[in-house]
């Protein structure tokens, strides 16, 4: 188990109950770095976001429609609920970081991926897909509000939940319970569905950021971190 003692079996997986005992103290450990660095990174991505969503300066693209984004129709009332549940790992799983290395490596990708995104925003600005004068209440209204029209592609929807899944992998990788990546996939797979089904984004915008994504957390983590005696908040080892 992450952090546990060494005499754990190599490759043996936890338990739920005792994965979830971990989880606590793994929140608290550098809860003030975390708080810290939530807060800037929600401000540093959002205003370049929503500056190059609703305000292109370069001449707008659009793409034609794939088989894909043909077949999977427009269906936002009941989709758009699982598309907003992205923020739920994005903003959850950076938390259960143990170390200060493992939060610097993630914002380091947080923050390659973003920018390269916002190039590409700023160049080639692309509407997304969603039909027009659509009367569609509740939670998509909600996000039609807010909504950057013209950050279309690569997918920061899909990048950043495959980013940061891979993070929470790499957090875990010395054992996860039985169940978890499969569970993980599979609510992954339906958010990057929800993304088609909002018509929020082209499918080629799903397989750009997912690529993008996987680039981003090959090149950050090519070097280790090594656990040392140093580590402020060592985890509980196993009974």
């Amino acid at each position: 188990m992450p952090g546990g003692s060494s005499s754990s079996p190599p490759g043996s997986r936890p338990t739920w109950r005792k994965w979830l005992a971990e989880l606590p103290v793994r929140v608290r450990a550098h809860w003030r770095i975390k708080a810290l660095l939530a807060a800037t990174i929600a401000f540093l991505f959002c205003v370049p976001y929503f500056l190059l969503g609703h305000y292109p300066v370069l001449p707008v693209h659009e793409l034609p429609l794939s088989a894909i984004d043909r077949v999977i129709g427009f269906r936002p009332t009941g989709w758009v609920w699982v598309y907003q549940s992205v923020y739920v790992p994005v903003n959850v799983i950076p938390w259960l970081a143990r170390r200060r290395e493992e939060l610097e490596r993630y914002a380091k990708g947080f923050a390659i991926v973003s920018l390269v995104s916002f190039a590409v925003f700023f160049l080639f600005p692309i509407p997304a897909p969603k039909p027009t004068g659509v009367d569609v209440g509740g939670m998509y209204w909600l996000l039609q509000l807010y909504d950057a029209d013209y950050n279309s592609l690569p997918s920061l929807h899909a990048g950043l939940l495959v980013y940061t899944l891979c993070f929470g992998r790499r957090l875990f990788e010395h054992g996860r319970p039985a169940g978890l990546d499969v569970a993980c996939a599979t609510w992954a797979a339906l958010i990057l569905y929800a993304t088609l089904a909002t018509k929020e984004h082209y499918a080629v915008d799903i397989a750009s950021g997912v690529a993008l994504a996987l680039t981003v957390d090959a090149v950050v983590w090519r070097r280790r971190p090594v656990a040392t005696a140093a580590d402020p908040t060592p985890l509980p080892a196993e009974s």
